[in-house]
Protein backbone atom coordinates (compact mmCIF):
# COMPACT_ATOMS: atom_id res chain seq x y z
CA UNK A 1 0.00 0.00 0.00
CA UNK A 2 2.95 2.49 0.78
CA UNK A 3 4.24 2.01 -2.78
CA UNK A 4 0.48 2.44 -4.07
CA UNK A 5 0.68 5.99 -2.13
CA UNK A 6 3.95 6.91 -3.37
CA UNK A 7 3.13 5.86 -6.92
CA UNK A 8 0.15 8.40 -6.17
CA UNK A 9 2.00 10.95 -5.03
CA UNK A 10 4.38 10.53 -7.72
CA UNK A 11 1.77 10.54 -10.63
CA UNK A 12 0.68 13.55 -8.94
CA UNK A 13 3.56 15.77 -8.83
CA UNK A 14 4.23 14.95 -12.23
CA UNK A 15 1.00 16.27 -13.25
CA UNK A 16 1.42 19.40 -11.23
CA UNK A 17 4.76 20.11 -13.07
CA UNK A 18 3.06 19.28 -16.14
CA UNK A 19 0.13 21.75 -15.57
CA UNK A 20 2.70 24.36 -14.61
CA UNK A 21 4.71 23.80 -17.22
CA UNK A 22 1.66 23.89 -19.89
CA UNK A 23 0.92 27.31 -17.68
CA UNK A 24 4.40 28.92 -18.34
CA UNK A 25 3.94 27.87 -21.92
CA UNK A 26 0.63 29.05 -22.33
CA UNK A 27 1.56 32.59 -20.75
CA UNK A 28 4.94 32.69 -23.09
CA UNK A 29 2.83 31.98 -25.82
CA UNK A 30 0.01 34.76 -25.23
CA UNK A 31 3.26 37.65 -24.73
CA UNK A 32 4.47 36.16 -28.09
CA UNK A 33 0.86 36.38 -29.80
CA UNK A 34 1.05 40.02 -28.45
CA UNK A 35 4.21 40.85 -29.56
CA UNK A 36 3.64 39.96 -33.37
CA UNK A 37 0.58 41.58 -33.47
CA UNK A 38 2.27 45.02 -32.56
CA UNK A 39 4.91 43.73 -35.18
CA UNK A 40 2.50 43.31 -37.53
CA UNK A 41 0.74 47.10 -37.03
CA UNK A 42 4.35 48.23 -36.95
CA UNK A 43 5.01 46.72 -40.22
CA UNK A 44 1.79 48.16 -41.60
CA UNK A 45 2.86 51.76 -40.65
CA UNK A 46 5.78 51.40 -41.90
CA UNK A 47 4.30 50.11 -45.22
CA UNK A 48 2.64 52.95 -45.69
CA UNK A 49 5.14 55.44 -44.39
CA UNK A 50 7.26 53.94 -47.44
CA UNK A 51 4.74 54.28 -49.67
CA UNK A 52 3.82 57.83 -49.05
CA UNK A 53 7.34 58.65 -49.59
CA UNK A 54 8.19 56.50 -52.73
CA UNK A 55 5.29 58.77 -53.60
CA UNK A 56 6.50 61.84 -52.88
CA UNK A 57 10.11 61.04 -54.53
CA UNK A 58 8.06 60.47 -57.77
CA UNK A 59 6.71 64.12 -57.82
CA UNK A 60 10.16 65.34 -56.64
CA UNK A 61 11.62 63.55 -59.39
CA UNK A 62 8.58 64.69 -61.98
CA UNK A 63 9.02 68.32 -60.94
CA UNK A 64 12.76 68.22 -60.82
CA UNK A 65 12.46 67.22 -64.25
CA UNK A 66 9.62 70.16 -65.03
CA UNK A 67 12.38 72.77 -63.61
CA UNK A 68 15.06 71.12 -65.42
CA UNK A 69 13.08 71.74 -69.02
CA UNK A 70 12.15 75.19 -67.78
CA UNK A 71 15.56 75.82 -66.93
CA UNK A 72 16.39 74.67 -70.63
CA UNK A 73 14.70 76.60 -71.97
CA UNK A 74 15.31 79.88 -70.47
CA UNK A 75 19.21 79.07 -71.35
CA UNK A 76 17.67 79.00 -75.02
CA UNK A 77 15.88 82.64 -74.52
CA UNK A 78 18.91 83.87 -73.33
CA UNK A 79 21.35 82.97 -76.01
CA UNK A 80 18.40 83.64 -78.47
CA UNK A 81 18.20 87.19 -76.86
CA UNK A 82 22.12 87.35 -76.52
CA UNK A 83 22.95 86.63 -80.24
CA UNK A 84 19.83 89.22 -81.50
CA UNK A 85 21.69 91.94 -79.56
CA UNK A 86 24.88 91.05 -80.80
CA UNK A 87 23.07 90.91 -84.37
CA UNK A 88 21.76 94.22 -83.54
CA UNK A 89 24.64 96.29 -82.25
CA UNK A 90 26.49 94.80 -85.67
CA UNK A 91 23.70 96.23 -87.51
CA UNK A 92 23.70 99.89 -86.19
CA UNK A 93 26.29 101.75 -87.37
CA UNK A 94 26.07 104.42 -85.81
CA UNK A 95 26.06 102.08 -82.09
CA UNK A 96 29.39 100.45 -83.37
CA UNK A 97 30.87 104.02 -83.40
CA UNK A 98 29.84 104.57 -80.17
CA UNK A 99 31.50 101.44 -78.61
CA UNK A 100 34.39 101.59 -80.48
CA UNK A 101 34.65 105.61 -79.09
CA UNK A 102 33.74 103.91 -75.62
CA UNK A 103 36.52 101.40 -76.10
CA UNK A 104 38.76 103.80 -77.04
CA UNK A 105 38.38 106.07 -73.82
CA UNK A 106 38.54 102.94 -72.08
CA UNK A 107 41.78 102.33 -73.40
CA UNK A 108 42.77 106.38 -72.43
CA UNK A 109 42.06 107.45 -75.97
CA UNK A 110 41.84 111.65 -75.71
CA UNK A 111 39.46 113.84 -76.84
CA UNK A 112 40.43 114.63 -80.38
CA UNK A 113 41.33 111.10 -81.13
CA UNK A 114 37.76 109.71 -80.05
CA UNK A 115 36.97 112.33 -82.43
CA UNK A 116 39.17 112.09 -85.76
CA UNK A 117 38.41 107.70 -85.48
CA UNK A 118 34.76 107.40 -84.28
CA UNK A 119 33.34 111.10 -86.25
CA UNK A 120 31.55 111.67 -83.22
CA UNK A 121 30.93 115.44 -82.13
CA UNK A 122 33.06 116.82 -79.50
CA UNK A 123 30.69 117.16 -76.38
CA UNK A 124 29.85 113.95 -77.07
CA UNK A 125 33.67 112.51 -76.74
CA UNK A 126 33.34 114.80 -73.87
CA UNK A 127 30.49 112.88 -72.39
CA UNK A 128 31.73 109.43 -72.80
CA UNK A 129 35.39 110.53 -70.92
CA UNK A 130 33.00 112.07 -68.28
CA UNK A 131 31.29 109.24 -67.35
CA UNK A 132 34.23 106.74 -67.35
CA UNK A 133 35.31 109.32 -64.93
CA UNK A 134 32.45 108.72 -62.90
CA UNK A 135 32.52 105.05 -63.17
CA UNK A 136 36.27 104.73 -61.52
Amino acid sequence: MDSLILLFLLVTLALAIACAGILFLWRQITRLQRKLSAMELLIKELSRVKESTRKQLTELHANALGVGLKVGEVEKAILAVAERQQELSHQDPERKLYSRAAKMVELGAGIDEIMAECEIPKAEAELLISMRAKGR
